[in-house]
């Protein structure tokens, strides 16, 4: 990545360029932040992708409860806190950006603008475009700062034709990111042949889509002999990849007969 003159008198933007901090894309992807750089003002996560795997580090509970949701989405690939190194080259109206506002008040050195997300998606002819995204919860909203940071963010990605947008809480419910949890999990146990099961399951719950999931579901392990919870596993982990379709913004209620729960 560029670096103009604004950065590269930093000796610790230098450190951070060499330890290949925003740079790469995928599993070789090194975030500019880490969640061990400093303290963050909500919960900081560090966990490992289901589809690139590598660790990835997020500052607070939204910035997670968003990674979640691009991660079970179509994107190819996410990166997080990425770095705006060639800012004051990007952007051509920048006379009335606050710059001097982000700056280190003992070094003087300029703080290094970052963005949240960056996301890829790849069409079916493999060709890459880029969405960016920057979370946050409507109390920081506030603040004036807050704003002028927005405001530089969005110019910068207007001016490389790249949508940007804001996400705050409102879009990011936590029953939302509590079902994200609970059928992500799935991708990292290998306790049984889950493929070749859950096509069996997925069969299972079309042929009786009138019942209730948790009868399918027990009947399920019986059937087939399975420890006891084997079909609630396998159920999930066929939300997980998208085999079947259900609202994961609100409770998933095993009572509900499986052609219900779609609806």
């Amino acid at each position: 990545m560029e670096v103009n003159s604004y950065y590269e008198a930093s000796a610790k933007v230098q450190k951070w360029l060499r330890e290949g901090r925003g740079q790469g894309i995928g599993v070789e992807y090194i975030p500019w932040t880490k969640t061990s750089d400093f303290s963050s003002l909500g919960r900081a996560t560090r966990l490992k992708g289901t589809k690139i795997p590598r660790i990835y580090h997020l500052q607070s509970d939204i910035q997670y409860r968003a990674f979640l949701l691009f991660e079970f989405q179509n994107f190819f690939d996410v990166r997080e806190s990425y770095p705006l190194l060639d800012v004051m080259e990007t952007i051509d109206a920048k006379e009335n950006l606050r710059f001097d506002k982000f700056r280190d008040k003992e070094t003087n050195e300029p703080y290094v603008i970052t963005t949240n997300f960056l996301l890829t998606l790849k069409d079916s002819r493999g060709k890459e475009k880029y969405i960016a995204r920057t979370v946050k919860n409507t109390s920081e909203l506030k603040r004036k700062i807050t704003w002028e940071k927005l405001e530089i963010e969005r110019r910068y990605w207007s001016q490389k034709n790249i949508d940007w947008k804001l996400i705050t809480e409102k879009e990011l419910p936590r029953q939302l990111a509590k079902n994200l949890e609970w059928v992500r999990e799935t991708f990292f146990e290998v306790e049984m042949d889950k493929e070749a099961f859950s096509i069996e399951l997925f069969r299972e719950l079309h042929q009786n889509g009138d019942q209730p999931v948790s009868l399918i579901l027990k009947s399920f392990d019986k059937q087939k002999k399975l420890d006891k919870g084997s079909g609630l596993f396998l159920f999930r982990f066929l939300i997980a990849k998208k085999e079947i379709q259900i609202n994961m913004y609100k409770v998933i209620d095993l009572s509900l007969s499986f052609d219900d729960l779609r609806n």
